[in-house]
C-alpha cells in the first residue's frame, strides 16, 4: 500500500497532540513540554510556497523538504498504527505489517479479510489519509527496491530496478568530494552482501 501525497496530508493540530501525549508519557518537565509546543506550532504553520510571484499557505500539511517533516510525519504515523493498525495484528487479520515512510508491505489472512476490506479500514483512519493498494501479480510484487516472489508461502527477493533506471552516478572527474562519488557503490555492495538472496539473483545483480 502506499499513502498518497503523505506530507501535505498530515494534520499539523493532530500531530502537535500527539507529540504533547508522547511528551507527557516521558515525564518531561511541564516547562519544557510548553516551550515545545509552542516552538512546534510555530514552525509547522510557517509553511508557505510561491508561485507565479504569489505566496500560499496550504490549508493542511507540513512543509515537504523541512528537516522537520519527516519525524512529525513518523510520529502521527506511529500513533496511528498503535491506536489503528495494531487491532488487525492482533485479530491476526494482517500476519505480517512493516512501514517505510509512506510504502507499506502486508501480508494479509484471506480467510479473515480481503484487499478491499484492507484498503477500506485504512482510508477510513483519519480524514486526511487516503491509501493505495497493489497486489501480488504472477506471485510477485515489487516493494521498495526488492521485487519479492511468493514461493508456496516463502518468500524469495531479488534486486527490483525500475525501468527507468539508469544507475548512473556521480562522474570520477566531477569535483564533488570522493566520498560523495563512492556512496551509492558502497551501497549497493552493502545490499548486496547483506541482503538473503538466492544465488540466481545474486548473479543477476
Amino acid at each position: 500500500m502506499d499513502i498518497k501525497d503523505l506530507y501535505v496530508n498530515i494534520p499539523i493540530n493532530d500531530t502537535v497532540l500527539v507529540t504533547n501525549k508522547l511528551l507527557k508519557d516521558n515525564h518531561t518537565d511541564k516547562n519544557i513540554i510548553k516551550e515545545i509546543m509552542s516552538i512546534l506550532r510555530m514552525i509547522l504553520n510557517q509553511n508557505y510556497f510561491q508561485y507565479n510571484e504569489n505566496f500560499y499557505k496550504p490549508r493542511s500539511g507540513i512543509a515537504m523538504g523541512s528537516p522537520l517533516s519527516s519525524t512529525m510525519a513518523e510520529i502521527f504515523l506511529q500513533d496511528l498504527e498503535q491506536n489503528r493498525i495494531k487491532q488487525l495484528l492482533e485479530d491476526e487479520k494482517i500476519t505480517y505489517y512493516n512501514r517505510y515512510v509512506d510504502d507499506i508491505f502486508i501480508i494479509y489472512n484471506q480467510t479473515k479479510i480481503t484487499p478491499q476490506c484492507l484498503l477500506e479500514h485504512f482510508s477510513g483512519q483519519h480524514r486526511n489519509l487516503q491509501f493505495t493498494i497493489n497486489e501480488e501479480v504472477n506471485n510477485q510484487i515489487a516493494y521498495l527496491d526488492l521485487n519479492l516472489f511468493n514461493k508456496n508461502g516463502q518468500i524469495e527477493m531479488e534486486i527490483y530496478r525500475k525501468s527507468t533506471t539508469t544507475d548512473i552516478t556521480i562522474n570520477n572527474k566531477s569535483c564533488h568530494p570522493r566520498e560523495q562519488k563512492l556512496a551509492t557503490y558502497k551501497n549497493w555492495i552493502h545490499r548486496r552482501l547483506t541482503l538473503p538472496l538466492e544465488e540466481d539473483a545474486k548473479n543477476k545483480d
